[in-house]
């Protein structure tokens, strides 16, 4: 009998990305619902914080601003600017500002390398064809 692999707190990630996705989708609808959008962005990193691990995607992490805690939407909430081999994006509520370096075009963060995946897990259901035969 082969084992099946459990993702540890996979409940917590498919809830953090259901947020990230309402948050964006209210934030790109209209200004007015951006209230809204920040109490959604909240309970994702409250949801992070209270993983074992916290949130790993890069992406998730430089979109929320750390001072209002608002997603961070380019030329909805947020000015980018490109200045002398750095990226600056700055949040319109608060003033808040995130700076990337930008030292070398072929840079790949660690997560989104091929050395980092260590195992795919397949989480697709699968139907026990042993209780199938025995309701029949």
């Amino acid at each position: 009998m082969s084992k099946v692999k459990q993702c540890v707190g996979k409940e917590g990630f498919q809830r953090m990305n259901y947020l990230y996705q309402a948050s964006n989708a209210i934030a790109t609808e209209s200004k007015a619902n951006n209230v809204a959008s920040v109490f959604y962005t909240n309970l994702l990193v409250n949801v992070s914080k209270r993983q074992s691990k916290g949130c790993k995607d890069i992406a998730m992490k430089r979109t929320v601003c750390k001072g209002c805690r608002c997603l961070l939407l380019a030329g909805v909430t947020c000015k980018v600017r490109i200045k002398k081999k750095k990226v600056i994006w700055t949040c319109m509520s608060c003033r808040t500002s995130k700076v990337f370096e930008i030292r070398n075009r072929n840079y790949m963060p660690w997560t989104q390398r091929k050395e980092s995946v260590v195992d795919i897990l397949d989480y697709t259901p699968q139907q026990d064809l042993g209780l199938e035969k025995n309701n029949k």
